[in-house]
């Protein structure tokens, strides 16, 4: 899953991002707003080095019990703010290696009017609690390229629905984000720019809330950041009769515990030194591992020639384009025959990912360069219990899966490379684990032959089932190489 902002592409899973509030007005329900500009920079700034990955400024209070600023209001208030916000972000330096470094920032805001004067090269999302009511938010964020988040509610903001009854609150709500993730297509966006928000309080009681929280993995179907807004919310008071919102920090940790046990992404919060300590001690406990499948194709389909040995038919930019991509992975993986045909080493400039082989019968060649060139730590998956040479390498007397298990109970893990062949990538297709494609395509070559592999196996031996992926990237090297990139779609195969 990916969250892509104008400048950055968020890749999950990771450590849940902190997104933290800044009030620039006077009636902020927790009582930390300022009309200062300055105080509230040095809010922001704050927020940061405690943690905060991204910055969320607002200029409206979204208590239903005060009137509507002005749209001319609205706009000073926040140009106040981001007139100097660049400074404070490149300034502010992160608390740890995680964190986004520099902070995105979120606006607040709902008004089309607001939002067509607000939107520039400063803004990283906007957060709408407007509920999608038509599209012009969307269309306004397409055309910036920033992403929309969609939040649930019924009618108008700042209007109070404390009356609203729910039948199947869960089934409305998944009927509700399948509209509004439709109508911002429509609009241009992609779905790696939209998040999705299950907008707790908002036109919810007590026991609405509750069932939200308990069942938050239903909306997480559609493949889009979730970010649950569980800051001092009413719900904490519902349970703990404190009336004082400043007083709920200790139960907006037990939400925010919730929702990292229940896979919400983002998590919108005052007291962020204390949430990210939450997180900082959760996070390696929590099991992730993101597989990505690198490969070149012909203009056949096919990944090698029919006798499998090394083709070597794309570019010098096809290889720099695969360094950049290892530099993401912290364990490389890749199938015995590739490793001989192609000799490869597997060695990542400026880091040291786990460089895995996988063999069913374990016949290395104790001479080939892989076992005497530097770089991360060597690992042999072996299948068969065939006795092996002793080699400079880790054994593992495991299948994939079993692989796969260690990998994912490893917090040092979180990101693995695949580079083929096409058995291995077939192994995790049919595993369903593949979450991002990286193909070069080079439309100048056929290779023939029904024996030559492509990405899914031999020609002609199908998959168990479909595995559907959306096309998020596409570049055209000057050579006519084009260079794709497919995240995992949540279509049902």
């Amino acid at each position: 899953m990916i969250l892509e902002t104008p400048t950055r592409k968020i890749s999950f899973p990771r450590r849940p991002l902190l997104m933290g509030i800044v009030n620039i007005n006077d009636d902020s329900f927790s009582g930390d707003g300022t009309l200062d500009p300055k105080k509230a920079l040095e809010q922001a700034r704050k927020q940061i080095q405690e943690g905060a990955d991204i910055i969320d400024i607002g200029a409206e209070s979204a208590r239903t019990n005060r009137e509507a600023i002005s749209v001319d209001e609205e706009v000073r208030r926040l140009r106040s703010f981001l007139d100097d916000w660049a400074r404070i972000r490149d300034e502010t330096k992160a608390i740890d290696d995680e964190q986004i470094s520099p902070a995105l920032l979120s606006v607040n805001t709902w008004r089309p009017e607001v939002v067509e004067q607000i939107l520039g090269p400063e803004i990283d999302l906007l957060n709408d609690m407007s509920a999608l009511s038509d599209d012009r938010n969307a269309r306004l964020c397409a055309k910036h390229q920033v992403p929309l988040l969609i939040m649930h509610s019924v009618g108008q903001p700042k209007v109070s629905h404390t009356h609203e009854r729910w039948r199947d609150l869960m089934v409305s709500m998944i009927d509700f984000f399948k509209k509004k993730i439709a109508i911002a297509k429509s609009a241009g966006l992609k779905s790696t720019q939209i998040v999705i928000d299950p907008g707790l309080d908002f036109a919810k009681q007590k026991d609405d809330n509750l069932l939200v929280l308990r069942e938050l993995k239903k909306i997480k179907t559609f493949g889009c950041p979730v970010l649950l807004p569980i800051s001092r919310k009413t719900i904490i008071d519902d349970v703990l009769d404190l009336p004082d919102p400043c007083e709920r920090d200790p139960g907006t940790v037990a939400l925010l515990t919730q929702g990292i046990l229940k896979g919400s992404h983002i998590f919108r919060v005052h007291n962020v030194r204390a949430c990210w300590e939450t997180l900082k001690v959760i996070s390696p406990l929590q099991p992730r591992l993101r597989v990505i499948l690198n490969l070149a194709i012909s203009a056949d389909g096919k990944i090698s020639t029919t006798g499998k040995s090394p083709a070597h038919f794309t570019s010098k930019a096809d290889l720099e384009r695969l360094h950049e991509i290892r530099k993401q992975a912290d364990a490389i993986l890749i199938g015995r025959a590739t490793l001989e045909a192609d000799q490869m080493t597997m060695t990542v400039d400026g880091r040291a990912p786990w460089r895995c082989v996988i063999s069913e019968e374990g016949k290395f060649d104790e001479r080939h360069p892989f076992f005497h060139t530097d770089g991360g730590p060597r690992h042999l998956i072996i299948s068969s219990t065939t006795e092996t040479p002793k080699l400079p390498a880790t054994i593992h007397r495991t299948d994939l899966l079993g692989f796969l298990r260690k990998l994912k109970d490893n917090p040092n893990i979180t990101t693995l490379l695949c580079e083929g062949g096409g058995s291995l990538a077939r192994k995790l297709f049919e595993l369903d684990l593949i979450d991002e494609i990286n193909l070069t395509w080079a439309p100048h070559t056929l290779f023939g032959g029904k024996d030559a592999p492509t990405i899914t196996g031999l020609c002609g031996d199908f998959l168990p089932s479909s595995r559907h992926y959306e096309l998020a990237e596409m570049k055209i090297h000057q050579n006519n190489e084009v260079f794709l990139t497919y995240y995992k779609s949540q279509l049902e195969s």
